[in-house]
């Protein structure tokens, strides 16, 4: 990946921000899941939904009859219920989808992972202390449209990074293998430089 590249993308996100953001700090990329896996994620909530729409028309007068002396109301009642728990297990999942983010700053890499409604864990990971990346492609349709695992090996506290089922993998490992070298190269320079000056 040359600084050309590198500059397309720090000019993409200049108007993006986060909460922890340093001063000069420039966010390079944000990553979020392929949007493939919410949909596979979200299929069996749909599914459920057209099962219960479906059951209303044919089946709510067939079950108040026969099993509640002809009240419709408690039938009603109990789809109703029925949607509002798939309606909330939707809200999690899009919430999960939505909030897990990986962030490649100029500086590190911070990565947000949403656990439920009402947590939140935050690591983030400075380029010098990257040790190793690798991208990880398994199956058909991660394949066909290019998603997949990004691990980064780490010298910290915590030992790997997962970028999980991200867009272009190995692109992403390529602008990540850049920014290391370049902090690499940035903290040799400044090393050099204050020996030069004793």
């Amino acid at each position: 990946m040359t600084s050309k590249e590198l500059k397309k993308y720090v000019k993409r996100y200049k108007n993006y921000d986060f909460k922890d953001k340093k001063r000069g700090e420039k966010i390079i990329l944000v990553l979020r899941r392929h949007w493939l896996t919410f949909v596979f994620k979200f299929f069996p909530v749909t599914s459920a939904m057209i099962l219960l729409i479906v059951a209303h028309f044919v089946l709510s007068d067939y079950i108040a009859n026969w099993f509640l002396s002809g009240s419709k109301e408690f039938v009603f009642f109990g789809e109703t219920l029925i949607g509002m728990l798939l309606w909330l297990i939707f809200f999690v999942l899009w919430i999960d989808y939505y909030f897990d983010a990986w962030i490649v700053t100029n500086k590190r890499i911070v990565d947000i992972n949403q656990m439920g409604l009402f947590r939140r864990n935050v690591s983030e990971l400075d380029h010098i202390k990257i040790q190793d990346i690798t991208t990880e492609v398994h199956g058909i349709f991660p394949t066909l449209l290019d998603y997949g695992f990004v691990y980064v090996q780490t010298a910290g506290s915590k030992s790997r990074f997962i970028f999980e089922q991200v867009p272009h993998p190995m692109l992403v490992r390529q602008l990540i293998a850049k920014l290391q070298k370049d902090a690499i190269r940035k903290e040799e320079k400044e090393i050099f430089t204050e020996k030069k000056t004793l």
